[in-house]
């Protein structure tokens, strides 16, 4: 092979390279960043996705505590090893959970949670999971969804390994 077509790969495979550890630092900076707020229709999901915005509060949050657990829609773990069992979690108006910090419902023990896999949001008067294209999905009642789904008091939600039980 001539000299110059040798140079010409050679500096190609430096870009590439370069572009790959550009990649993977973008990667590493996604996952370490807040979630931010976005909203998203479209026509097969007429309800908007709003992902809620990382917060942080002045006192730590107690993990599988409601603020008050005898009032208000809630979701309650049924089973899992990254939070305890009975314990529950007040909905309000939007929730998020995840494996990521900036959820109001943190998973970080369950690996096969996505940082934010799921939502939980009131619209219309009725409530609503949607899967935040989680890379295990979202399960209502054992069975696998896409996009958002209506939900009602007795549901069963799967997400990781984690299951709750919706209570409205």
């Amino acid at each position: 092979m001539p000299i110059p077509l040798l140079n010409l790969f050679k500096y190609l495979l430096i870009v590439l390279i370069w572009l790959f550890f550009l990649r993977v630092l973008r990667a590493i900076w996604v996952e370490s960043r807040p979630a931010r707020s976005s909203i998203m229709v479209s026509a097969s999901n007429p309800a908007p996705s709003v992902a809620a915005p990382a917060t942080r509060s002045k006192k730590p949050r107690r993990q599988g505590k409601t603020e008050d657990p005898g009032s208000g829609p809630k979701l309650r773990v049924v089973s899992g090893a990254a939070l305890v069992p009975g314990a529950s979690f007040a909905i309000g108006e939007s929730m998020t959970i995840g494996r990521g910090q900036g959820c109001t419902v943190p998973m970080v023990k369950d690996t096969f949670a996505s940082s934010v896999h799921a939502r939980v949001y009131q619209h219309l008067g009725g409530w609503y999971v949607e899967d935040l294209d989680s890379t295990n999905g979202t399960f209502v009642n054992g069975k696998k969804i896409s996009g958002s789904q209506v939900i009602v008091s007795g549901d069963r939600l799967q997400i990781g390994q984690t299951i709750f039980e919706v209570s409205l």
